[in-house]
């Protein structure tokens, strides 16, 4: 488990002070450790989430784990229309291009028949029975690379520098 940065005078590898501080056993049992716990850290704090300096990850990331649990049915139901459009914006500069298109067209479809919320685990099976973005969802598992890898290069300075690691 990550050790939370409650010392705030620990420093990062870029000088600055972390959001949290991993142990060095974790990066070196996983080298996706810093990934893992920067992301988990934003799951955990809303307010990290709207920051203009985290939400882009946050947005693609949420994409990402959304369609990959669920399809885009299940993004749609969770995370509504909002923040769409800023989604794009960064999946195309991280260079999910297919992806991107994959939502560009769910949302097309979503502007003209909206994805309406669901209070229980039978009426979402009802609602996946009567809606699908199938050959969207077919769009995005077939894309590569993954989601995950292009957030890890394009914002492995943020996670740098949100991420440090003690010895």
């Amino acid at each position: 488990m990550s050790i939370l940065a409650k010392n705030f005078s620990r420093r990062t590898s870029r000088g600055g002070t972390p959001l949290i501080v991993i142990a060095k056993s974790e990066l070196d049992a996983d080298e996706r450790a810093r990934f893992w716990a920067f992301a988990l850290h934003l799951a955990e704090h809303r307010k990290l989430q709207k920051q203009k300096k985290y939400q882009p990850f946050w947005l693609a990331h949420q994409y990402d784990v959304q369609v990959s649990n669920g399809g885009h049915l299940q993004y749609f139901h969770n995370c509504g229309m909002e923040g769409v459009g800023a989604t794009l914006s960064i999946l195309a500069q991280i260079g999910a291009r297919t992806q991107a298109v994959a939502l560009a067209q769910c949302w097309d479809l979503a502007k003209r028949t909206p994805v309406h919320n669901v209070s229980s685990l039978e009426e979402y099976s009802a609602l996946a029975q009567e809606r699908s973005f199938d050959e969207q969802d077919d769009m995005y598992f077939a894309a590569s690379p993954p989601i995950q890898t292009l957030l890890e290069a394009y914002f492995e300075s943020l996670i740098a520098e949100s991420v440090a690691v003690d010895d």
